[in-house]
Formats: structure tokens, sequence, C-alpha cells
């Protein structure tokens, strides 16, 4: 739900073809429509094996799949089960003190964690991350020209990027081909970032550590140094975003967006820019999942999955937020 409580999820955390490779294994219970919105119907769903249930049932399953947060009214629903999703606890305190309550296991997707070349990778994280770059980078163009009354290749505009994971360095190549000037900023180089953001007229914030809120680097004194009428984009916002003021908006709105209170500067953040491309998105999420799902089945958790457990957070970055 966006601020005003509008439905503004469209993803499906598998499709039918991957729901087929799972009913193999395990009975399989999908949600009433819940692929409606991307053009899947409940009979795709039954002719992959799937044996459709209203949503208070499939809170009752012994693994519940999901792509966002846990509803508020639906922790008291929960018994001892695993519920497998993105969380992001760290935003939120209540939400995590309702998840310790409910005595279910949380799995967080977005810490599942892996070591790759010497580097720590976030393997269900990536694919969203991606496409959430791609979507600003696109917003961006038509903000160039309808609000800056300019084309970015023509101006070369400035764009600060800070975070040089998934989200920055797709940012950065995107927003590169595009023509724009591209500062892409990382733990190291963060010194650079006041002269990187000076007279941007664009800044992404995509900094990550896995658990926790993003510090808030990108403050209001560094966005009044932007080019007037910009727009930042926090990525980041579903774990509390790194940009001093930011809040959260609604892909429903995407084209009427807030300043942040004492700059110039407008904001695009909603926490769930993927949905923008929902079907295309919904395959590659569901594909980053199913081994973890298929190594679940025969009770291997993924690395850094776990946030809570058993009442107790078990993550330590997600503990050293919320210290028990």
């Amino acid at each position: 739900m966006d601020a005003m409580g509008r439905e503004v999820e469209n993803r499906v955390i598998l499709i039918p073809a991957q729901v087929a490779k799972l009913a193999k294994l395990a009975e399989i219970w999908v949600e009433h429509d819940a692929g409606t919105k991307i053009g899947y119907a409940d009979r795709d769903y039954e002719k992959a094996g799937a044996r459709i249930v209203s949503h208070d049932e499939a809170l009752s399953a012994d693994l519940i799949l999901g792509v966002k947060e846990t509803k508020e009214e639906d922790f008291p629903k929960l018994k001892k089960n695993l519920f497998m999703s993105y969380q992001h606890f760290a935003e939120s305190k209540k939400r995590t003190e309702l998840a310790l309550k409910s005595g279910a296991t949380f799995i967080c997707l977005e810490t599942i964690e892996i070591e790759s070349e010497g580097k720590k990778r976030f393997p269900c994280l990536a694919p969203m991350s991606e496409a959430a770059a791609r979507v600003v980078a696109r917003h961006a163009d038509w903000f160039a020209l309808h609000s800056l009354k300019t084309i970015s290749w023509g101006k070369r505009l400035k764009v600060a990027i800070l975070g040089a994971g998934n989200v920055g360095t797709t940012a950065a190549h995107e927003f590169g081909v595009r023509g724009y000037e591209v500062h892409l900023i990382d733990r190291v180089s963060l010194k650079k970032l006041p002269a990187s953001l000076a007279n941007a007229a664009f800044a992404v914030s995509s900094m990550y550590t896995a658990g926790r809120s993003p510090e808030k680097l990108i403050t209001k004194e560094l966005l009044q140094t932007m080019r007037p009428g910009g727009c930042v984009y926090p990525v980041d916002i579903d774990q509390g975003g790194g940009i001093e003021g930011a809040l959260q908006t609604s892909i429903l709105e995407p084209f009427n967006l807030p300043k942040i209170s004492g700059t110039e500067i407008f904001c695009f953040a909603p926490p769930n820019l993927p949905s923008l491309g929902a079907r295309t998105t919904s395959e590659a999420l569901g594909s980053a999942i199913l081994p973890y799902v298929l190594e679940i089945l025969k009770g291997k958790m993924p690395p850094g999955g776990i946030n809570i457990k058993g009442g107790v957070i078990v993550h330590p970055g997600l503990a050293a937020v919320f210290k028990q």
C-alpha cells in the first residue's frame, strides 16, 4: 500500500512455470488472483499444479512466499511458520516488534548473501536493484525534458550516484549511455560527494548494508548545492533512505512529486520501483529465489536470510539496529 492506502504492488513471487517446478516436490497453494495484474489467472496456476486459496489460508502454510513486507494486520495470523519475502525490518521498529511477537521465522530476500570473487553479493536483491535503476534513468529523461526543459545530451546534465552496487553501477551505465555527466561515488570516494552533488540535476542514493538502514549521507545542506528544480532518487527508501528529508512517494503519481522540505529539490521515492515492470521483474524474482526455495524444502536455510526466529533477532545487521 502507498501512503494513501492504495495497492501499488503488481509483482507476484512466482509465475506459473516456476510453480510447476515446485509442485513436483510439495503441495503448493497460491492466493486467489495473485497473478492477475501481470496476466496470470488462477486457472494458469491450477494448470501448474497449485491449489487456489484465500489470503488467510495462505498465511497458514508451512512456508509462505511473498514479494513485499508482511502487512501489520497479518502478523497475528502467523504461527510457527516460515515467511520468505522482502521485509526491510530496519525501516520500521513497529513491524519488527510485530514479527518478534508472531513466533514465525522471517527469511528476508534482501539479506540472502553469497561470496563471489571475494565480494559479498545479494542474489535476490540484484535483479530488483537493476530494474529499479533502469526505471530511475527513464524517469530522469522525462523529468529533464518536461520539468528542467532540457534534453540531457544537449546540456550534459550532471547526475551523482551514491553507492556502487547493483543499483549504482546499473544507473551509472543507464545515465551514461543517455549522455549525462555521471559521478559514481562509493564508500572509498565519499570525500568527493560534495563536489559531485554541486549543480547536479539528479542524485541517486543506493548505499546498502544488509539488515541496516543507510546513513543519510546526502544531507539537506548538500541538496541545497544541487541545481534548483532537480530531482533525487533514494532507491534505498524501503530500508529508510540515504537522503535527508526524503519521504516515500507512489508509483501511481510518478510526475506529481513533492519537494524535500527546506530545498528546491523534488523527490521520487516509491519503495517498489520494480513493480512498474511487474511481469518481467516477477519472472526475474522467481528465477532468483527458486534455488533457495528448493533448498528450504530440503531443510537448508539460505545464507544470511534468517532475520528473526523464535521471537529473537538473529541477523547481526538487524540486531545492531534494534538491540534486544
